[in-house]
């Protein structure tokens, strides 16, 4: 390239909140960091800095910097001189929802137009590989950009990618990565044309990009900006920024660039560190919890109860804590102890506030009465003799809701809907015990009573609406215990196996099904990041642990049993192979068949004994499968089937990556559908020359990096011991799978959300509250049901490969569709409108306020 090459020098900092040291320490590490910025900026050593394109770390500075300080900086940010925005964040694309990125974003750029202005950068500098809608999710909020490091497979340093819906942003390759703290070093002009001399092969103009900086690095002292002024020569180094940068390559180009399509983790050029999708499953599981508490119940609730009575503020902070967890060192489980002990911290306030926020939303609703003296219905210590069915879906639900209702008295009943017809529940279990309450004006105490733990069938529940039902006189259906070891409904027989394992029959087409739901360990000679077997491992299958117990009603059919693995306790000292001394974990399953319901549910409860091990569950898939599905923010990817897995790396590389993300389901083209909440990683294996659908459900490690691994050729962060990433002790999933070979992919994601957000019960009575929003298409997939000022939104999207038609009905004077940042698109005539493949659609329905 005869053109003079120019390379901009960004100054900036990467800021893991939390990851080999805990916040706290990080935070006093900021703390630093910010006065050589500040100073650095003040005395014109520094042109401009940017904050890593989050705005946690702004936040977290503030909470405890001088207020002099704090001008300082805000006097900055007014001046561009410290650029921040857009990102609230920098999250794991992964391992959280597609609606978590998009209030993250949201978020992020309404607390950066608090200080200042965001820059428009969709930048993603060390996620460890990213979705395939981002380009949709970014062009969403008017960012046409992105700069991206892991996951590419790099052909040139500039280059389109695309979303499955055909959106594009330009995206820039950082082929040496961000970590680039160069003008710290010694020998900084043979170290800035080393840089060079490695980045231009792949540029495809004259416009280089250097991001001078590192992990919770502040520039070193000194005037840079003298210095880089001292480097001319051949090449022009140009203090800049990342706009800038984007500015100046986007002019020069004009060729066609390469077009990337969909999701990128590819690790042929560097690590995507594959692993942490399993690594500490229990923080997936309690993450995935509480954004289905907030999206699924707490928000549209709260939608329901008002415009007047909506806690804007209450759940936007909600939402920033629950974002806390979501960088990838947090939520992929690969920090130190101390910083995941800390995220379940986070995890069991934002379970309190957001119970509070739905108690108030009833309260609200007039449901309930946190008082005596109040106006509402169902006053303390009133049992639940009279109960509420909260459905957050906006399309009418069919099918069985479970919950837990008090009884004063104990006595055997019946159910009785607003509309007088009957049901009649299953009474799972039964317990003695107290209820407490407190009244806002009243003392607090405690009332005996019985708990009922029921299911019933319901049909054509209210979409987004709460039903009420009344306990009558009458008998429920008890569980009697059976002599064989088998379950069955109208699709299915199941029969417990010598094994262990469960046996199939599938009803509709007689196909038999063998060896599903083996449990099986192997070793684990990794880290947090990486799986990597010794070279002497040790294979353990579950045996069954005595005999199963069946339970039998005439709707619902249950199957408990328990099974063992006499595993290696854990490695031996070399790390080469099993220690000598041996260990039982105890797996107790909970199988569950329901009359009218194809999804089989199961809950594993484990009590995991066993170091450097990784814990899977296996479905043998009875065919050889090219492909499956399994659904990630917004979108449902087909995933080639791969069944070659190296175990050898060279070094700096890591072996091919085997093993896929989930977010919610996994599919077969058979149409074998396995749903999850918290089991985010699985592979698809060979065994006796037929293919199964392996799932990750522990991985016990004792690190948080390694430099040893056979399957990573180097280390990932500092060689520090993680014992509580063993995961010893006990730890409970629940899982659904099915068989249905006319199963569409929108139809499975559609029973993954009902699998996530299921119906729930709430105490009290509600009278006279309509069914806030309805749409009439199955396979269109809802994430979002909350009030944007005194407007309704609901933002639909379409996982499937065909144009999909939908109808928005409210109570509203009209519908809207806008973008991410709430800009109106156009007015949607009669509610009715189409969203081509893939497409995400934000709309507003105007006047549907409730005072």
């Amino acid at each position: 390239m005869s053109q003079k090459m120019t390379c901009h020098i960004v100054f900036q900092t990467h800021w893991d909140r939390e990851w080999y040291l805990p916040f706290e320490v990080f935070r006093y590490r900021l703390v630093q960091v910010m006065d050589r910025i500040v100073l650095g900026l003040e005395k014109g050593e520094l042109e401009q800095f940017v904050l890593d394109g989050q705005m946690a770390a702004l936040e977290d500075y503030f909470e405890v910097c001088e207020e002099s300080m704090k001008e300082k900086v805000l006097h900055l940010i007014e001046e561009k001189k410290i650029i921040i925005g857009p990102w609230y964040v920098l999250a794991d694309e992964f391992l959280v929802s597609g609606e978590s990125l998009i209030r993250n974003m949201e978020i992020g750029l309404k607390v950066a137009g608090r200080y200042g202005e965001s820059q428009k950068v969709g930048y993603l500098p060390d996620t460890f590989g990213h979705v395939s809608q981002m380009p949709q999710l970014l062009q969403g909020f008017g960012i046409d950009n992105a700069i991206l490091w892991r996951g590419v497979k790099p052909e040139t340093s500039e280059f389109y990618w695309e979303a499955p819906n055909g959106s594009k942003v330009f995206t820039a390759f950082l082929p040496e990565g961000y970590y680039q703290p160069l003008l710290n070093e010694e020998n900084v002009k043979k170290q800035l044309n080393s840089f060079v001399e490695k980045v231009t092969p792949y540029a495809t103009t004259s416009q280089l990009l250097l991001t001078n900086g590192g992990d919770h690095l502040m520039p070193k002292h000194g005037n840079l900006v003298k210095q880089i002024n001292e480097f001319q020569g051949e090449v022009e180094f140009v203090s800049s920024t990342y706009e800038a940068f984007l500015q100046s390559v986007q002019a020069e180009i004009t060729a066609d660039l390469p077009v990337v399509v969909g999701e990128m983790r590819s690790n042929e050029h560097i690590y995507v560190l594959p692993n942490v999708l399993s690594a500490r499953s229990y923080l997936k599981l309690q993450n995935q919890e509480m954004e289905d508490e907030l999206t699924g119940y707490t928000e549209p609730l709260a939608t329901l109860a008002g415009h007047d009575q909506y806690p804007h503020r209450y759940l936007e902070e909600s939402w920033k804590l629950l974002m806390l967890n979501h960088p990838h060192d947090s939520i992929c489980g690969c920090s130190i102890d101390e910083v995941h002990k800390e995220m379940e911290t986070r995890t069991m306030m934002l379970r309190q506030r957001l119970a509070s926020i739905q108690k108030g939303s009833l309260t609200h609703l007039g449901v309930q009465d946190p008082m005596f003296s109040g106006d509402g219905r169902r006053k303390p210590f009133e049992d639940n003799s009279v109960f509420t069915v909260f459905n957050p879906h906006p399309r009418p639900f069919t099918g069985w809701v479970s919950g837990e209702i008090w009884l004063e008295k104990e006595r055997s009943f019946q159910l009785k809907d607003q509309i007088g017809k009957w049901h009649t529940p299953v009474m799972k279990k039964k317990r003695s015990g107290r209820h407490f309450d407190s009244p806002l004006d009243a003392f607090p105490d405690f009332k005996k009573g019985t708990f009922y733990e029921v299911e019933f069938y319901v049909e054509n529940l209210a979409a987004a609406s709460l039903s009420t039902f009344t306990v009558v006189e009458g008998r429920y259906e008890e569980f009697l215990l059976s002599q064989d070891n088998r379950v069955e409904n109208e699709y299915y027989l199941i029969e417990l196996d010598g094994d262990g394992t469960l046996s199939l029959i599938e009803k509709e087409t007689g196909n038999r099904h063998s060896g599903l739901q083996r449990f099986f360990s192997s070793l684990d000679a990794g880290d947090e990041y990486n799986y990597s077997p010794p070279l002497n491992d040790v294979k353990t299958v579950a045996e069954l642990a005595g005999a199963g117990k069946v339970r039998k009603t005439a709707g619902v059919q249950e199957l408990s049993y328990g099974l063992k693995l006499l595993t290696p306790a854990g490695l031996n000292e070399k790390r080469n192979g099993p220690a000598e001394e041996t260990v039982t974990t105890i797996v107790q399953i909970t199988l569950t068949v329901k009359e009218k319901d194809r999804k089989i549910d199961v809950s594993y409860t484990i009590n995991n004994r066993s170091k450097d091990q990784r814990l899977r569950v296996q479905y043998p898939l009875g065919e050889s499968v090219e492909h499956t599905y399994s659904n990630t923010a917004f979108d449902v990817v087909k995933r080639k089937a791969k069944t070659d897995e190296a175990f050898d790396a060279a070094k700096q590389k890591e072996v091919p990556v085997v093993v896929e993300p989930s977010l919610s389901f996994i599919q077969t083209e058979s149409g074998f559908a396995f749903y999850q909440r918290g089991l985010q990683e699985y592979q698809v294996t060979r065994v006796e020359e037929k293919d199964s659908l392996d799932v990750t459900v522990i991985r016990s490690v004792g690190w948080l990096s390694r430099d040893d691994l056979r399957t990573r050729g180097g280390g990932a962060g500092p060689n520090m011991e993680t014992h509580d990433a063993q995961c010893i002790g006990t730890h409970s999933f629940s899982a659904a799978f099915e068989f249905n070979a006319d199963g569409s992919i929108g139809q499975a994601a559609t029973q993954a959300n009902l699998f996530r957000i299921p119906p729930r019960i709430y105490p009290g009575e509600a009278i006279g509250i309509e069914s806030l929003i309805e749409i009439d298409n199955q396979d269109v997939q809802w994430s979002s049901l909350r009030r944007v000022a005194a407007d309704v939104e609901i933002r639909l999207w379409n996982p499937t490969d065909q144009e999909q038609t939908v109808t928005v009905m409210s109570r509203g004077e009209s519908v809207e569709r806008v973008n991410l940042l709430h800009e109106p698109a156009r007015v949607i005539e009669n509610g009715k409108d189409t969203l081509k493949p893939k497409e995400i659609a934000t709309y507003l329905v105007k006047g549907g306020r409730k005072e």
